[in-house]
């Protein structure tokens, strides 16, 4: 047991460390706490390891397991079921001090174990509309480099809201993109002086999207299940996914239940269509997925990008992180007709609220066997 309980605190520890350095103190607060209690012991690895060992891949880090019970405390506390909670949470207008706050979740918890239960079973929902302010910078690059229509294709799309990405606003340095007047605001820090091609002719004609659970954000249930998970004193997030879930009412997105292997498989297979580019694309997802499973995903858009050509290009474009440390990176890598032209065009903060922009010119040129090495 004394081993369960460090693998559980030290996974909580970690998580309050992400927390804090992403800009979230009460919510590292709360983790550190939780991560304490575990240390002196508790029942709360004995009430939940049953569903751990059984549902996950036994890695409290890599099943993201604190951010679960951060996520169902928030959400018990946004749902007006814990009252004890809410007062303490800012996002439900609380006072925002988190001491103590662990024991008080944990009766949370147990007072209503049947939600607890289902809500730490599924797959967290992290839904961060900001990172749309990078991958819209590769899309109006990938549109300059080609000038053709986009076809879409996300895979880990969660409840789908970037499906929505050309109908927010930007701000990229002293350049700005899309309708003033929409709800949603997209604008990092940007740190350097380059910025995306704003006037490239960027035309969404399809798109598609795939998780291995995916949530309808249509359903009022599920939508506060997606609020859990934004930080509760991070409000300029939490404004965010408002306006996109506001969007998400219009475009209504549609995300088939699929492994990002066997779907891209299947969407990938057949040729391309003449006068436009599919482009899959994918945020801070990559590195959840079993390594077979990106292995086989890799090969079905290698497989595609061999078959493009000039008229029907295939493009991948990522933002992920090569490793567990930051900054994130965007990649983009289009095929033409040959071996892929790739670049590193940005390096970002995780919830891309600051990208240091270097763009398809100036970027890092990376080879095709560094691509398969670093993001396979």
């Amino acid at each position: 047991m004394a081993r369960k309980l460090d693998a559980f605190a030290d996974g909580f520890l970690k998580q309050a460390q992400w927390c804090t350095d992403l800009g979230s103190p009460f919510s590292g607060a709360l983790m550190t706490q939780a991560a304490d209690a575990l240390r002196l012991g508790t029942d709360f690895v004995t009430t939940y390891m049953p569903w751990w060992q059984g549902a996950t891949t036994g890695d409290v880090s890599a099943d993201v397991v604190p951010l679960r019970f951060l996520g169902c405390a928030h959400a018990l506390a946004l749902g007006g079921q814990a009252p004890a909670l809410a007062r303490h949470y800012p996002s439900c207008g609380g006072d925002g001090v988190a001491d103590n706050l662990w024991q008080t979740a944990l009766e949370a918890f147990a007072a209503h174990p049947a939600f607890t239960a289902d809500f730490v079973t599924q797959p967290p929902q992290t839904n961060e509309v900001g990172r749309a302010g990078a991958l819209m910078a590769g899309l109006l690059e990938l549109a300059q480099r080609t000038r053709l229509p986009v076809s879409l294709f996300e895979i880990g799309a969660s409840a789908g809201l970037l499906q929505g990405l050309d109908s927010f606003y930007y701000r990229f340095g002293d350049a700005s993109w899309g309708d003033d007047a929409s709800p949603c605001r997209i604008e990092p820090q940007w740190l350097f002086e380059a910025v995306p091609p704003v006037d490239a002719p960027l035309s969404i004609i399809g798109r598609r999207a795939c998780d291995y659970a995916p949530i309808d954000v249509l359903d009022p249930a599920n939508a506060l299940k997606i609020r859990a998970y934004i930080w509760a004193d991070q409000s300029e997030r939490l404004a965010r996914l408002e306006a996109a879930i506001a969007i998400a009412q219009t475009v209504r997105p549609q995300v088939d239940a699929a492994s990002a292997d066997d779907w891209l498989a299947d969407v990938l297979a057949g040729p391309g269509t003449p006068g436009q580019v599919r482009c899959v694309f994918h945020s801070i997802m990559w590195q959840y997925m079993p390594q077979e499973v990106r292995d086989r995903a890799y090969g079905a858009i290698a497989a595609a990008g061999e078959r493009a050509n000039a008229d029907a290009p295939v493009a991948w474009l990522r933002f992920e992180p090569e490793t567990n440390n930051e900054p994130v990176q965007l990649v983009l890598a289009l095929w033409r007709g040959g071996p892929p032209e790739t670049r590193l065009l940005a390096g970002a903060h995780p919830h891309a609220t600051q990208i240091g922009w270097t763009g398809w010119d100036k970027g890092r040129v990376l080879e095709t066997s560094e691509l398969v090495q670093r993001f396979s």
